[in-house]
């Protein structure tokens, strides 16, 4: 695969479908999406040891449902969406996905884990966004990551998340708003 990087995403997989799975072409598609996977689930379960987890499981899920993929939409709209329901099904089977709000409120978990590490500085301003993201309703946040980080148009996060494109206007909206008096705040 000499051009590689001239093989549009589309192609890339249509190669990876049509010649039964080869590993070098799964290979390179895990190399353009992987950095991307990785952080559109972090920014869901926060914690790197979850996350490495459930990156893996995108790309084994990839892996095996190849063939579902119809070539009507981007690839990337594809492995983010099994990406956000990876991430819902593992925050649901960690019972966390229901006393989120609660955790974060009663013991700072999360905000401890966006402050350890070396990728965000705990008096950034990404990490007070951060901690602001942390006080949004599950479904505000998932937008608002969507179209503030990934920029992508609300067209591919309604393929993403199965939500209409006006629910999610709104919903961007509202988190807009709740982040700004966040920051206004603290």
């Amino acid at each position: 695969m000499s051009n590689k990087e001239h093989i549009s995403d589309q192609e890339l997989f249509k190669l990876f479908v049509e010649s039964n799975r080869a590993e070098k072409y799964f290979r390179e598609l895990m190399k353009r999406f992987s950095q991307r996977v990785y952080w559109q689930v972090r920014r869901i379960l926060i914690v790197h040891s979850d996350t490495d987890e459930v990156v893996q499981s995108v790309f084994i899920k990839l892996w095996q449902h190849a063939e579902s993929f119809r070539f009507d939409s981007a690839i990337s709209s594809y492995i983010f969406r099994i990406a956000y329901n990876e991430s819902m099904n593992f925050l649901k089977q960690k019972r966390r996905f229901q006393s989120l709000d609660e955790m974060l409120d009663s013991d700072g978990f999360y905000i401890s884990q966006l402050q350890s590490g070396e990728e965000i500085n705990p008096h950034s301003v990404e990490a007070k966004l951060q901690a602001a993201l942390l006080t949004l309703p599950e479904k505000q946040r998932q937008v608002f990551l969507y179209r503030y980080f990934d920029d992508l148009p609300y067209k591919d996060i309604s393929e993403i998340t199965g939500t209409s494109e006006g629910a999610l206007k709104a919903s961007y909206h509202h988190a807009a708003e709740k982040i700004k008096e966040y920051l206004n705040d603290n």
